[in-house]
């Protein structure tokens, strides 16, 4: 049970700071905020660093 509070508590500030990356991003480029791309590119990129973090305890597991 623990371990899925982790992911979870992972995913959630994943997607958090994907939309505050997005915006400032988009700011900083000067372009429209969309926050249905960024809230997609949050996802997957906070998918994919928990798969990254639970692989690594997995390999280096003694």
């Amino acid at each position: 049970m623990r371990t899925i509070a982790k992911n979870l508590t992972t995913i959630f500030w994943g997607i958090l700071y994907g939309e505050v990356i997005g915006y400032i991003g988009s700011a900083l480029l000067q372009t429209p905020f969309n926050a249905t791309i960024a809230l997609d590119v949050a996802i997957v990129g906070a998918i994919v660093a928990l798969v990254g973090v639970n692989a690594l305890k997995i390999v280096m597991k003694p």
